[in-house]
């Protein structure tokens, strides 16, 4: 498969040369026919007695009926090229949705992850200040501070458990375990279009038990256990790292580019989990 994939790129590529080299060709093709109409223009102007004009007139109008005809040539390869153009791109991105661009989806969920830690100990040293100050003038936060700091995991499940009561029409959550998900209100209300992606063993009857009791629900497979994420209505969202030693720390914000900026890690999550197949 990875042959055939790599032909096809090497065709598409060569293909995509000849195009342009068409192209070009053609570019200069047309060029050359604007100046020699200009000049046989200028030519009709002057006596049409001259002989000399006139045999230099048929053979710019020869020249002219040459390029026409190497236009019309060039069109017609150029029309059959894009034609087979289409048809590989049809291939290539049949190909991708079948396997998936891997490793360029992990790329993606690297860089995502750099610039969600980045995020979150900003926004976590600014909600510090924030509270300081609200602490040295008497007040609670400033109105719109739309965030609050998730740590530890009974604080994490609280959370997840809040935004779960709140769903209306949309739920998407990536939980490290199965047996994670024993500790959450899952809605039973098939209305709610719910996504789950959590790391599933499907020769545990458990795991398989689950998937049966919610058929409204969408499960995938994902291996990686270090994070928790909830995302409700695209209104609220939460997402909280999980260390190797069990440390959880995270935010639960309504904010707009927060909740834009997490979904994004969440949805290529769900785009590198695995589909079950019961």
């Amino acid at each position: 498969m990875n042959s055939g994939r790599t032909n096809t790129l090497t065709d598409f590529e060569e293909r995509e040369k000849k195009i342009k080299d068409f192209e070009e060709d053609f570019k200069q093709k047309e060029k050359q026919l604007k100046e020699l109409t200009q000049k046989l223009k200028g030519f009709e102007e002057k006596s049409s007695q001259d002989e000399v004009v006139t045999s230099q007139i048929e053979q710019y109008e020869q020249k002219i009926k040459e390029l026409d005809e190497m236009t019309s040539r060039l069109r017609n390869a150029l029309g059959n090229l894009q034609e087979e153009n289409i048809k590989l791109e049809d291939e290539l991105n049949s190909i991708k949705s079948e396997h998936g661009d891997i490793s360029e989806l992990k790329s993606k969920l690297k860089v995502l992850d750099e610039t969600v830690i980045t995020q979150q100990k900003e926004i976590v040293e600014k909600d510090k200040i924030l509270k300081g100050r609200a602490t040295e003038e008497g007040g609670g936060l400033p109105e719109g501070t739309l965030q609050k700091i998730i740590v530890g995991k009974v604080e994490t499940i609280k959370e997840f458990n809040r935004l779960l009561e709140d769903v209306k029409f949309r739920l998407f959550l990536i939980i490290p375990t199965v047996e994670d998900l024993d500790q959450l209100n899952l809605p039973k209300d098939s209305k709610v279009d719910t996504r789950v992606a959590t790391a599933f063993d499907l020769s545990n009857a458990a795991h398989k038990g689950l998937i049966s009791t919610y058929p409204h629900i969408e499960f995938r497979s994902y291996s990686k256990k270090d994070r928790w994420g909830i995302e409700r209505d695209a209104e609220e969202i939460c997402l909280v790292a999980e260390s190797e030693n069990k440390d959880y720390i995270g935010i639960s914000s309504s904010d707009s580019k927060i909740c834009e900026l997490f979904l994004k890690l969440l949805t290529e999550a769900w785009l590198t989990a695995t589909k079950i197949t019961l």
